[in-house]
């Protein structure tokens, strides 16, 4: 059965979809890892990290997207979610592609957003109620069909806590909250961890029993760091004074401001792949971030 972990922040702007794409790719090469990305943000900046332009179009007329799911639960109509989980194509010809084993879903799989998304929440909304159990749990029980192909279920949320935000939360067993380094995007920090607390336990005080387990903070992964590289010290004080008001949610890792970093999407691969040398100051991050990420999610499970 798959880990299904959530990335959100309620500010934009942090690098989540990135640091989300960055750590897929890193488990898959470090652990071998199966894992399927899902795209609940109707930006769909993490479809077009994996599919090109053209083969996004194609799914969208064809097999479909999370739209598809959405509309279907909309008239409460059966969906098969597999149907439209999608292979990436955009790096097919990078030297590392022809290690994915696709038919064991072995490297990485996507379930693709789509730009219409943005007025489904009002639908749902609309159709079942903000607060209605069944509205939050679509998601949930479409992945219970399909999450024993996998290891981990990567689900990158929208910048806010609307139903499809909601359905991610309650299919996840962790989330992770993608920040930087600077007082704004740390502000919301207490809001998304209380705001969690009182969906789940709203949803358990309606069922009369708690039935619904609220996923837990695998941790706070800083990003877009640049005191080590040229910035003031600001950065650095600022994360330490999170670290103490956080002591064991905030990662050791981080991961520094880069343009390599940024422009990865419009390169040949995600930097946790990279061979050049030029990045392997930027893929030693990743993995660190990766590798305190798998064990704070294997820890529990290992009783460690």
């Amino acid at each position: 059965m798959a880990t299904v972990v959530s990335f959100i922040n309620f500010k934009g702007g942090v690098g989540k979809t990135t640091l989300s794409v960055e750590v897929a790719a890193s488990l898959y090469k470090k652990f071998n890892s199966r894992v399927l990305m899902i795209d609940l943000d109707p930006q769909s900046n993490c479809t077009l990290y994996w599919l090109n332009e053209q083969d996004w179009e194609k799914q969208i007329n064809g097999h479909g997207t999370l739209l598809s799911f959405f509309e279907a639960c909309l008239v409460e109509k059966p969906f098969d979610l597999s149907s439209l989980i999608a292979t990436p194509t955009r790096f097919s010809k990078a030297p590392w592609y022809k290690d994915f084993d696709l038919k064991n879903n072995r490297g990485i799989k996507l379930i693709p957003s789509d730009l219409r998304l943005f007025g489904v929440d009002l639908k749902l909304a609309q159709r079942f109620g903000f607060d209605n159990l069944k509205s939050q749990l679509f998601l949930k029980k479409a992945l219970s069909e399909i999450d024993s192909e996998f290891d981990f279920i990567f689900i990158d949320c929208p910048p806010n806590l609307y139903l499809t935000t909601q359905n991610g939360l309650f299919a996840s067993n962790y989330y992770v909250v993608v920040a930087l380094a600077e007082y704004l995007s740390t502000l919301g920090i207490a809001h998304i961890q209380s705001s969690i607390d009182s969906l789940f336990d709203s949803a358990n005080n309606t069922v009369g029993s708690s039935i619904y387990k609220k996923p837990e903070l695998a941790g706070i992964v800083f990003n877009k760091v640049r005191y080590l590289t040229g910035g003031t010290g600001s950065q650095e004080d600022f994360m330490k004074r999170i670290r103490g008001k956080y002591p064991d949610s905030v990662f050791k890792s981080y991961v520094s401001q880069s343009d390599k970093i940024a422009e990865r999407p419009a390169q040949s691969e995600p930097i946790a792949l990279s061979d050049y040398a030029a990045d392997q100051k930027y893929v030693q991050q990743m993995h660190a971030v990766s590798e305190e990420f798998y064990d704070r999610i294997t820890r529990p499970k290992q009783g460690k």
